[in-house]
């Protein structure tokens, strides 16, 4: 009985110990096989009436290219740094999180757009297409780092103006025009400090004036926190569940 109840009990821990799904990032590769067949109905779709301004001559030949999982400002580092009121010390884990996968649009090989692919209750899916070349270089900038330094990482944030890359503690703007420094180059404690302080002055403007991003409407987190609920709930009933197998084994002795 005892080692029964001790399995038990192993088995919640193991739960309550469970990280959100969100810790980890999918592969590239299988997240473009999973949006793949809603891509091609916007290329069989509504891509063909627009393809002009993509400099498309036949969308049946557009393709998902090579991806990239970028990172967006957290909005739990810019609540708890302003919160206390001091800055104190940043590193890039505390500044980004996963916000989702950009890819390249091409036709034949040519880059002719990119694809933005997040989260919405639950499953990732395509959020917008968008003619843009900056976002195909940032990608392809990243792809090319990663070989030298593998902490690099694709930040994407449209709400702060930030396209480029991270690695080693220092952010990188290769593309799009840069919002928070006229230097492309900055330490990453400096670009939190500037980050916490752009975030102070958006919550003093009407509201509708700061970016999207600043405040937590993105789903990606949320579905983190009902993967913990899930746990919690499933480590309750684990424990009911031994607690009345326990019963029904002293009424038996009984």
């Amino acid at each position: 009985m005892k080692k029964k109840l001790g399995f038990v009990l192993l088995m919640i821990f193991s739960l309550f110990m469970i990280h959100p799904a969100e810790a980890s990032v999918a592969p590239v590769e299988q997240i473009r096989e999973l949006v793949n067949p809603e891509f091609m109905t916007y290329t069989s779709g509504s891509l063909r009436p627009v393809k002009d301004d993509y400099g498309i001559t036949d969308t049946e030949d557009v393709q998902l290219g090579e991806g990239q999982p970028y990172y967006i400002v957290s909005y739990e580092f810019l609540k708890s740094s302003s919160a206390d009121g001091e800055h104190g010390e940043h590193t890039s884990e505390d500044i980004f999180e996963h916000g989702g996968y950009l890819f390249v649009m091409e036709e034949n090989g040519k880059p002719v757009g990119n694809v933005d692919v997040t989260k919405e209750n639950g499953t990732w899916s395509i959020s917008r297409l968008s003619s843009g070349i900056s976002p195909v270089q940032a990608i392809i900038d990243t792809r090319q780092q990663l070989a030298a330094v593998p902490d690099t990482k694709l930040i994407y944030d449209q709400a702060f103006g930030l396209l480029g890359i991270s690695q080693n503690e220092k952010y990188v703007q290769t593309a799009g025009e840069p919002k928070l420094s006229s230097a492309q180059e900055i330490d990453i404690q400096s670009l939190g400090n500037q980050l916490i302080r752009q975030y102070q002055e958006s919550r003093k403007l009407p509201p509708g004036s700061a970016g999207g991003r600043l405040f937590p409407s993105d789903s990606t987190n949320a579905h983190g926190k009902y993967y913990t609920v899930g746990a919690v709930i499933l480590a309750g009933l684990a424990i009911i569940g031994a607690a009345v197998m326990l019963l029904k084994k002293r009424r038996s002795k009984l």
